[in-house]
């Protein structure tokens, strides 16, 4: 666990429970930059919801319409979504000092798929093989052995464009209109992918259905050190404060697919109180450091 999140653990002790008194004491300026395409998801409204609840309501930014407001005096400010318009906005909070989760370098380093993956690797963390390749020459580098083989873009969330491909010749029959595309090997599972939720020092894990799979249902799996830690690191490869991490389970461990910034933590109990002891907690000590 890092310091910053040392600190976050021990800050967010003290704000078990958003009705206390002391949560209600000097309401903290929070705003939450978010897509419209994210408003009618589980987060950030959850979030939002949970603020009001403790007392500290926060402001909702579309970053679209943000080139006019005034960032100044906020405490903090998250952000939901990868737009050119919500990027520009985290560069304006941070040059007025304002403490952002996440910040646009580590939004941007996830976005990229190809990049998030040298990045893993370089850290030591355990990913599936993976080509990054024109569809041309990934057909024409491919053999009858690659195959069951998994197709996704370099940019994209929400498993878009993500599919399977079993053969050579459906590969070079596939519809692809990015310039380049990630293959990696399809690793059977039992339809079932291992979710790792993260904001601050909090750390939960839920098994859910693959989006390549037909399963439904999700269930919570026991924290162990061994999970937390590489939450942890990958948190830490990034710079993420708010995040998922995607993997599959194998006999040798959990093999890291994916890295997300602030995902939905479906599935999580409590999960919008835990965000709002998050965000309450990260405010009160950006607060505490512009009063040094």
């Amino acid at each position: 666990m890092s310091s910053l999140q040392k600190t976050m653990s021990s800050l967010q002790k003290h704000d078990q429970g958003c009705t206390a008194p002391r949560c209600r004491l000097a309401r903290l300026l929070i705003a939450v930059a978010a897509e419209p395409r994210y408003l009618s998801q589980q987060q950030p409204a959850g979030l939002t919801g949970a603020l009001v609840r403790c007392g500290h309501p926060a402001t909702i930014i579309d970053p679209e319409d943000a080139r006019a407001l005034t960032l100044s005096g906020l405490d903090l400010l998250i952000a939901r979504g990868r737009s050119p318009a919500l990027l520009e906005l985290l560069d304006r909070a941070a040059a007025l000092g304002i403490a952002i989760v996440n910040p646009r370098a580590s939004i941007e380093s996830v976005m990229d798929k190809a990049r998030m993956g040298r990045a893993l690797a370089a850290a030591g963390i355990p990913i599936p093989q993976t080509r990054l390749d024109t569809m041309a020459e990934l057909v024409a580098s491919s053999t009858e052995a690659d195959f069951p083989m998994v197709v996704k873009p370099v940019y994209g969330d929400n498993a878009r464009g993500v599919c399977i491909v079993h053969s050579l010749e459906e590969l070079a029959a596939l519809p692809w209109k990015e310039p380049v595309a990630l293959a990696q090997p399809y690793i059977a599972s039992d339809g079932f992918d291992l979710k790792l939720y993260v904001a601050g020092a909090e750390v939960h894990a839920v098994r859910k259905p693959s989006p390549l799979s037909f399963k439904s249902g999700s269930q919570a799996v026991p924290m162990t050190a061994g999970l937390r830690e590489l939450a942890f690191r990958c948190g830490e490869i990034f710079g993420l404060e708010l995040f998922g991490v995607d993997c599959i389970e194998t006999p040798d461990g959990p093999l890291v697919i994916e890295v997300n910034d602030f995902p939905n933590y479906s599935a999580v109990e409590d999960a919008d109180d835990m965000l709002a002891r998050f965000a309450i907690a990260r405010a009160r000590a950006a607060r505490e450091e512009r009063k040094r």
